[in-house]
């Protein structure tokens, strides 16, 4: 009787050595888990001082709001005259573009007047001469209506060349930009050599306002409207220094109902509506940084 004889596969070794891998990669991983780190929060959450408070976030901007300045007419920035944190007044030049080409433009408007003046000058004397005949015979009248169409032609050549002067120097104007009213420089994105464009921009080239009396914008959800009232206290606290609450005072309502725009977390609802409220910090607050974000609480009305 024959004996029969078994062989093993390299084959059949396939799936049992790929099951005994993933047990062992499967312990490994459960086995030398690192430990999850407990994060304690910087600072406490905030706590409603009072009960039946309606909470919002506000953002602290200058008295003025913000001031985003652009400019007309596009251009390479020549020169910047002001820095960030740097204090202006009304009217100071803020920087400015090239105006090489304007300047050159006004050199030339001004050696063209000066000879439209001669030639008016010319003409005009040639009228006054023929106007000074005592006897009328000796000149046509064609001829005199010619010297005066002359002197006038020539008077309203020059009247237009100094209108072009003075477009081409208010042109020159608008190429530097000043300071509308008297404020702190913000933001500053305007620098020589680059180029300008003209228009509302996404960073807008330089951002300033009046900082003398910080402000703080509050959202508050349109539910607690009706709660709102122009006489209620107001309490607010900067993030990160909860336990440091400083009193607010009304400055008005926004009449305006709008979608929020300050999320307390990231993927926060952005479909819920707010009513804007701004409030005075008081003067001198401390690490009253524009741009800060507070915690507010005023309280509610029946």
């Amino acid at each position: 009787m024959a004996t029969r004889k078994f062989s093993l596969r390299p084959t059949s070794l396939i799936l049992p050595v790929l099951a005994a891998a993933g047990l062992g990669f499967a312990l490994y991983s459960v086995l030398w888990r690192p430990a999850e780190a407990v994060t304690t929060p910087a600072s406490a959450p905030p706590a409603t001082p009072v009960q039946g408070a309606i909470a919002g976030i506000g953002v602290v901007e200058p008295r003025s709001e913000f001031l985003n300045l652009g400019v007309e007419l596009p251009g390479v920035v020549r020169q910047v005259f002001v820095q960030v944190g740097d204090t202006v007044t009304q009217g100071q030049a803020l920087f400015a573009l090239d105006q090489r080409e304007v300047d050159a433009e006004i050199a030339t408007l001004g050696a063209a007047i000066a000879s439209a003046d001669i030639s008016a000058a010319d003409a005009k004397a040639a009228y006054d001469l023929i106007r000074s005949v005592d006897d009328p015979r000796a000149v046509s009248k064609d001829e005199v209506d010619r010297r005066r169409f002359a002197a006038d032609l020539a008077g309203a050549k020059a009247a237009e060349l100094r209108a072009q002067l003075a477009a081409a120097q208010t042109r020159k104007r608008r190429l530097t930009v000043t300071a509308p009213i008297d404020g702190r420089i913000l933001a500053l994105n305007a620098r020589p050599g680059e180029y300008a464009q003209a228009g509302a921009l996404a960073e807008p080239l330089l951002r300033m306002g009046d900082t003398g009396r910080l402000h703080v914008r509050v959202e508050v959800d349109e539910e607690n409207a009706g709660k709102l009232t122009a006489t209620a206290k107001a309490q607010g606290s900067f993030r990160g220094a909860s336990t440091d609450r400083v009193t607010l005072s009304f400055v008005r309502f926004e009449p305006y109902v709008q979608p929020k725009q300050n999320l307390a977390v990231a993927g926060q609802r952005v479909d819920t509506r707010v009513v804007q409220v701004l409030y005075a910090l008081p003067e001198g607050s401390d690490a009253a940084f524009v741009g800060r974000q507070m915690d507010v609480f005023i309280e509610g009305g029946k």
